[in-house]
């Protein structure tokens, strides 16, 4: 992966190459947008370009050159099969493998055990193969006050020959000591073309493609996941058309037996991803397949409130009988305050409230029922 394969980003690499053009380079970034827009991706192609022994320049205009890296020098090769000794890739995942932490997994926040033997002892080093050093830290909106506090200093003096970058899809939850210390680079959603033609590319057929665009909002990352993931005995999409049938014909009565279905529904998602994604926590897989049924039925609400807008594009354009079944119960108003009490419940997955619970809550709510509240 080089600069010049990053699409839909032009804006934030035009940025980058503009600084690194007049000499202004900081050396303390945070790439903020949604989660799974290229974020990463970018990171890795900036740093093997900084990396780069034989950088390419090609000039774009008069005011703009584009440095991307050579893909043949030393530097480039070792750090296309993730063994430079200059990068370093930083993750919460990584706590198992601290002293203080040894063999503990991950938890929800980003342990200071990490930063500070991955980060903060390590960044005075100098660079082994490459006039300089990357640290890449992911998931930057999950270090926690005191994380960020033990990370000011470097952010605010790091070594000349070093550059670090915070990735983070919720700028929101950095503290601003931490904002104000670094430069900051924004990330918009991938078209929705692109992310369709890379679903096609994996042998996703349109109609369950334009799905998972819809549903990943611009994000390629999301979209890939869940289109690609294969559930034993089943798939995401049958799992997502289940869903929507049975939104369709919800009653009351039947609130605990669907959220019976959707909490098996999760459970088989977690198995499936802790197959492919070993290093995640099992935690942290449990939380995105219930997030991940939380937006579907979000969605079928959006999908109701765009049917009384007189809307054709729907999210799921090819259930759009339950919709319409949907739309008879439900005007706009009332969707909306139901897609307001699923964001509601996503929240609780954040403060690890018991997904039983969560879903049934939900759904004798949808019902029109406040028997449990929150």
């Amino acid at each position: 992966m080089s600069l010049k394969d990053i699409f839909c980003q032009e804006r934030a690499v035009g940025d980058l190459q503009r600084a690194l053009g007049a000499g202004r380079l900081a050396h303390a970034y945070i790439f903020a947008g949604p989660a799974g827009v290229g974020k990463r991706t970018t990171a890795q192609a900036w740093a093997k370009m900084l990396l780069c022994h034989r950088r390419r320049v090609e000039t774009v205009s008069e005011t703009l050159k584009f440095h991307d890296s050579c893909g043949e020098c030393e530097s480039c090769r070792v750090f296309e099969v993730g063994a430079h000794p200059d990068y370093h890739l930083i993750e919460k995942e990584l706590r198992q493998y601290t002293a203080k932490d040894k063999g503990k997994e991950a938890k929800q926040d980003l342990a200071i055990s990490v930063v500070r033997e991955f980060l903060i002892d390590k960044v005075a080093h100098r660079p082994v193969m490459s006039e300089c050093t990357v640290y890449v830290l992911r998931e930057a909106e999950r270090l926690n006050a005191s994380s960020q506090n033990a990370l000011l200093k470097v952010l605010e003096e790091p070594p000349k020959h070093c550059y670090i970058i915070l990735l983070c899809s919720r700028a929101d939850r950095l503290l601003p000591t931490t904002q104000s210390r670094c430069q900051m680079v924004r990330f918009g959603p991938v078209d929705e073309a692109h992310i369709v033609a890379a679903l096609a590319d994996r042998g996703v057929d349109g109609t369950q493609a334009r799905y998972w665009a819809r549903l990943s909002e611009g994000s390629m990352g999301e979209a890939i996941r869940w289109a690609t993931l294969a559930p034993k005995g089943t798939t995401c999409y049958e799992i997502k058309r289940q869903l929507v049938e049975s939104l369709a014909k919800h009653k009351l009565e039947d609130s605990l037996e669907l959220a019976a279905w959707m909490g098996e529904a999760a459970s088989k998602l977690t198995a499936a991803w802790a197959d492919v994604e070993s290093q995640t926590s099992k935690t942290d897989l449990g939380r995105r397949a219930v997030k991940g049924l939380l937006r579907m039925t979000a969605a079928v609400f959006t999908d109701v409130i765009n049917l009384h807008m007189g809307r054709t594009e729907l999210i799921n354009e090819d259930q759009k009988g339950p919709i319409q079944t949907l739309a008879g119960r439900f005007d706009a108003e009332q969707s909306a305050e139901k897609i307001a009490k699923v964001y509601e419940n996503v929240r609780w997955v954040e403060a690890s409230v018991n997904e039983k619970l969560i879903f049934e809550e939900l759904l004798l709510n949808l019902a029109g029922s406040a028997i449990i509240s929150a």
